[in-house]
């Protein structure tokens, strides 16, 4: 086990960085100025590899919206034999949440550039055997005794892009993240198989437990509904 190193104390430190940037209080004017047939919208985000991303976004104020979405992920890319990632099933969930402020164009919606951070925090539990469908050579070893793989990452990035109004009601945005991703993987009696496999830069590595740092760029696109 990682001494001194628990998940609750991460996700709080990464709350506290982001609260100064969440748009909790504001004045009477601001909310009156919001256009009441557009400042929430629900989407999803169909490019999403491995996941089924919700999301809805509510404006705070005339040019500032949150967003809170919600996903269930299927699959993801760790460390084969060779050199490509390999993808593997997994049953996991994600949490992201955003703040976006938007141009003085259109004062009110939720329509063009805008920037931001985005805050995620996701689980993953891989299937029990996953060790061993990553070693594709017929003279590898057998792992046994290695428990199942759940991983937990926690990204912190910024955010710029665009939202467009189609036509109606209809919407769709797209956007470019930048920032980081940190994993923390636990599997009892995994040795060296977790930086073998888990992709990224291994800052702390035991024998049952690694925590992992990896750039996160990101391109993000939705499609969704204004009312």
């Amino acid at each position: 086990m990682i001494k001194k190193i628990r998940i609750y104390r991460i996700l709080a430190a990464a709350a506290l960085l982001l609260a100064p940037f969440i748009a909790n209080a504001q004045s009477d004017k601001e909310v009156l100025n919001i256009d009441k047939a557009y400042d929430r919208v629900l989407k999803v985000y169909p490019l999403q590899l491995g996941e089924a991303y919700l999301a809805y976004e509510k404006m705070r104020t005339h040019r500032i919206s949150n967003e809170f979405g919600l996903s269930y992920i299927y699959s993801t890319y760790m460390k084969g034999d060779g050199s490509t990632p390999e993808s593997q099933p997994v049953q996991g969930a994600s949490v992201r949440m955003s703040q976006r402020k938007y141009t003085l164009k259109n004062e009110g919606r939720p329509f063009g550039f805008f920037h931001g951070p985005l805050f995620g925090y996701r689980f993953l539990a891989y299937e029990q055997d996953v060790f061993e469908q990553l070693a594709q050579s017929p003279d590898a070893p057998t792992y046994h005794g290695v428990g199942r793989l759940y991983q937990h990452s926690l990204d912190l990035s910024y955010q710029l892009g665009i939202q467009f109004n189609l036509m109606g009601l209809l919407t769709a945005d797209v956007a470019a993240a930048f920032g980081g991703r940190v994993k923390y993987a636990l599997a009892n009696n995994a040795g060296d198989l977790l930086t073998d496999h888990i992709i990224g830069h291994a800052v702390i590595a035991e024998n049952n437990s690694a925590i992992f740092a990896v750039p996160l760029p990101q391109l993000n696109l939705s499609v969704g509904y204004a009312f």
